[in-house]
């Protein structure tokens, strides 16, 4: 799909229910926290890479080669939960939580606990998971919900024949239709709109369903650094959800808060070359994902900032993300 289907606010010409269903849990976002006088408001997804185990090697995904993202037993301690979630809490910020990342967050064993104390501590907030499904049983969905868990995705990579195993699941563990999904990823990168199939900022090189390194950087703006942060599972934050290469390493939640992270200058930078279009550095000189589906209110008030604090130079900014009411 090429980049004219998108305008600034990420609408798309063709209409995915899923992407739907993300569009409406921004506004969710942006007004609940409209009140809020910090920038930090701008943050409507910390998503939690929780192990670096998965159970499949899907073509398109770098794990497909070991070589390239070996399958490693790291998973993250509660303590780092424990310091998201305490940030969360002081700010007064509103963003959802998912357990997604880079691996099958079911093969955390302590899953149900992560679940508990974000809901503990936040009891209005989404929480999600992500899940290739292929572990799921009626007592560990019973445990994700009674932890508190709000929704469950379940991507089908395998073809529609899996569906009526993952509704009976769903049934026989007395969940509500409206708090589980299945996504059909088997159609293909184009008919996932993007949303999941692109090539992992250049990691995924799969020529069979048109997954390649980009050969030259896109000039396309990306939305990605202004509204989602991504925790790793040793604490650490990457300045994007699909630098599966980890290049860029922000900070660690450990160490510092989450103001001091988001508000980084090296988020700074690579928010203001992206505003422009600038994909001229490492990952994202090789990364095709299209990063304008969402985001573009996080944009707003992130540049309103910078540019009330003189951190960025107005003719730097397009026109469209100068609204300063």
């Amino acid at each position: 799909m090429s980049e004219d289907s998108y305008d600034i606010r990420g609408v798309s010409a063709v209409s995915d229910p899923h992407l739907n269903h993300r569009k409406d849990q921004e506004a969710l976002g942006i007004e609940r926290s409209k009140a809020l006088e910090t920038p930090l408001r701008s943050i409507l997804t910390i998503e939690l890479n929780i192990t670096e185990l998965c159970n499949r090697k899907c073509v398109f995904c770098p794990r497909v080669d070991p070589e390239i993202y070996p399958n490693q037993n790291l998973n993250m301690d509660r303590s780092v939960v424990e310091a998201v979630v305490s940030n969360v809490l002081k700010l007064g910020i509103f963003p959802r939580f998912s357990f997604s990342g880079f691996g099958e967050p079911v093969l955390h064993k302590q899953l149900a606990d992560l679940i508990t104390i974000i809901r503990s501590a936040l009891p209005h907030h989404t929480i999600e998971i992500n899940t290739n499904g292929d572990r799921l049983n009626v007592e560990k969905v019973k445990s994700y919900f009674s932890a508190g868990l709000t929704y469950l995705y379940i991507n089908l990579y395998d073809g529609p024949e899996q569906a009526d195993g993952f509704h009976t699941l769903m049934s026989d563990s007395g969940v509500e239709r409206s708090r589980y999904e299945l996504r059909p990823h088997w159609i293909g990168a184009e008919g996932d709109y993007g949303l999941t199939l692109n090539n992992r900022s250049g990691t995924v090189n799969s020529p069979t369903i048109n997954l390649l390194p980009l050969k030259k950087q896109l000039e396309r703006r990306c939305h990605y650094p202004f509204y989602k942060m991504l925790v790793d599972w040793n604490g650490d934050v990457l300045f994007c959800s699909n630098d599966w290469s980890r290049k860029i390493v922000i900070d660690n939640i450990l160490r510092s808060s989450l103001e001091e992270i988001w508000m980084n200058e090296k988020f700074l930078d690579i928010r203001t070359r992206l505003l422009q279009g600038l994909r001229d550095f490492a990952p994202c000189n090789t990364c095709n994902v299209n990063g304008l589906i969402t985001g573009s209110e996080s944009a707003k008030v992130l540049v309103r900032h910078y540019l009330r604090s003189e951190l960025i130079r107005a003719d730097l900014v397009p026109e469209e993300y100068k609204d300063l009411s």
